[in-house]
C-alpha cells in the first residue's frame, strides 16, 4: 500500500489542511455548516465503485477491488489490495460540517498518538502526506475524502456473546474514553440529534411514529426528560466521546465471542456527558429471561475497573438508557417515511428498542441503578 498510515500528522489550528488535488480551498470551520436534521435528511453521496476507485487511485495512490457499504449519511468502500491489504474509503456527504469531519480525523490522530494500543483505526495520509483532500463531483458538491486502515474480524452484531464479552466492552469503551480524554476540538460542541442531551428536539419527529400509543409513551418520556433529567446533564462530567458503541460499531475476536478487538466509526463523535456515552453502549445488550439486566451490569462493572463511575452517574444510567431507545424509534421513524425504499436498513433497531423499553420499566429504574451500583461495588473489590 503506497499510502502510510501517519498518526502523528498535525493539520491547521482549524483542523483542516492545505487545499490539494481537485478541490476548491477548504472552508473554514462552521462554512458548511448545516442542521442536523437537514443532514439526517439528505441521502448519502452517490458515488458509484468505478468513481470510488478513481478517487483512491487519485488522491491516495491505491488500487483494488471495491465493495460499497451502507450508511445512513457518506458513501462508505471496503477496498482489498492485490496483496490482500484491507482499507475503508469515506466519502462525507456534502452537508456534513467539516469541522466535524476534522474532529473525528484528528481524534483518530490523538488517539494513535497517546494510546496506540487501542484497537481502532488508523488515519491513512494523501499523496501529498495529508489526512484528507477535498473532491468536487460533477454535482458541483464537494466531499471530504479520508482513507481509514480496516479493522478485519467479526462484527458483534452478527456474533454471539461469551460470558466474558460484555465485561470486554466496558473497559474497552472506558480505554477509549481515557484516551480522548485529553483531546478536544472547536467542533465538539456541534449539535448531533443522536446527543441524548438535545433529546427535547427530538419532539417534531414524534409525528412519524405509526403507534399512537407509543407515541404518547415517547411524549411523556420527553416530559419527564425535560422536567428532570435534562436539568442534572450540565453537573455530570463531559468531555468528547465515541457516542456509538453499538453492534455495529464493535469487532470481535470470533463468532462465539470472547472479547471485543476493535471499535469502529467515530461518525457520531461530540462533548457530552460520560454517561451519556456508557448509556449508549449499555442500550443495546439488555438481554432476556431472568436476568436481562446481567450484560448491563457487565458492561457498567467493565468501565468502572478502568474508569470509575460517580453516583449521579450510576444513577442516571437506566433513564439515559431508555433515552437512547427512544431516541432510536424517532429517529428510524422519521427517516423511514422519508427513505422508504431504505427502511428496512433504517428501523433494524427498532424492534430491540422496544424491548429495551420494555424491560426497564418492568424492572423499575431505581431498581435497575441499584442492581449497576451494586456492579460497580463489585468492579471496586467493595
Amino acid at each position: 500500500m503506497q499510502t502510510q498510515i501517519d498518526p502523528c500528522h498535525a493539520a491547521g489550528s482549524d483542523g483542516l489542511p492545505p487545499h490539494v488535488t481537485r478541490v476548491t480551498r477548504s472552508a473554514l470551520p462552521g462554512e458548511v455548516a448545516a442542521e442536523e436534521n437537514t443532514l439526517l435528511s439528505t441521502d448519502p453521496p452517490a458515488i458509484s465503485l468505478e468513481r470510488a476507485a478513481e478517487i483512491a487511485e487519485e488522491v491516495f495512490g491505491v488500487r483494488g477491488q471495491f465493495r460499497a457499504l451502507s450508511s445512513e449519511r457518506d458513501a462508505n468502500f471496503h477496498l482489498r489490495l492485490a496483496d490482500g491489504t484491507q482499507a475503508l474509503l469515506k466519502i462525507t456527504n456534502a452537508r456534513e460540517d467539516r469541522a466535524v469531519t476534522a474532529m473525528q480525523t484528528k481524534a483518530l490522530i490523538h488517539l494513535a498518538a497517546v494510546a496506540p494500543e487501542l484497537p481502532v483505526q488508523r488515519i491513512c495520509t494523501t499523496r501529498r502526506g495529508e489526512p484528507w483532500e477535498i473532491v468536487t463531483e460533477a454535482s458541483g458538491e464537494d466531499h471530504v475524502v479520508r482513507l481509514l486502515t480496516y479493522l478485519d474480524g467479526t462484527m458483534l452484531v452478527g456474533a454471539t456473546a461469551g460470558p466474558e464479552l460484555h465485561r470486554g466492552i466496558g473497559s474497552l469503551l472506558a480505554r477509549v474514553t481515557k484516551g480522548l480524554r485529553g483531546f478536544f476540538h472547536p467542533a465538539a460542541g456541534h449539535e448531533l440529534q443522536w446527543d441524548m442531551k438535545h433529546a427535547a428536539k427530538l419532539r417534531p419527529l414524534l409525528g412519524a411514529v405509526d403507534d399512537a400509543e407509543l407515541q404518547r409513551r415517547l411524549t411523556r418520556m420527553l416530559d419527564r426528560f425535560d422536567a428532570e433529567i435534562a436539568p442534572k446533564l450540565p453537573l455530570l462530567r463531559a468531555q468528547i466521546v465515541h457516542n456509538d458503541l453499538n453492534p455495529h460499531n464493535v469487532v470481535v475476536d470470533n463468532p462465539l465471542a470472547t472479547r471485543p478487538t476493535g471499535v469502529i466509526d467515530f461518525g457520531d463523535m461530540v462533548h457530552t456527558p460520560l454517561a451519556c456515552d456508557l448509556a449508549v453502549a449499555c442500550s443495546y445488550h439488555l438481554g432476556s429471561g431472568k436476568d436481562p439486566l446481567h450484560p448491563v451490569a457487565e458492561i457498567v462493572g467493565g468501565y468502572a475497573s478502568v474508569l470509575p463511575l460517580e453516583r449521579e452517574e450510576i444513577d442516571l444510567l437506566p433513564e439515559l438508557i431508555q433515552l437512547r431507545h427512544m431516541t432510536t424509534l424517532a429517529i428510524s421513524a422519521w427517516r423511514a417515511a422519508r427513505y422508504p425504499e431504505n427502511a428496512g436498513y433504517i428501523l433494524r433497531n427498532a424492534p430491540a428498542s422496544l424491548r429495551g423499553l420494555d424491560c426497564i420499566d418492568q424492572i423499575g429504574t431505581r431498581e435497575t441503578a441499584a442492581l449497576l451500583r451494586q456492579a460497580v461495588e463489585t468492579a471496586r473489590g467493595e
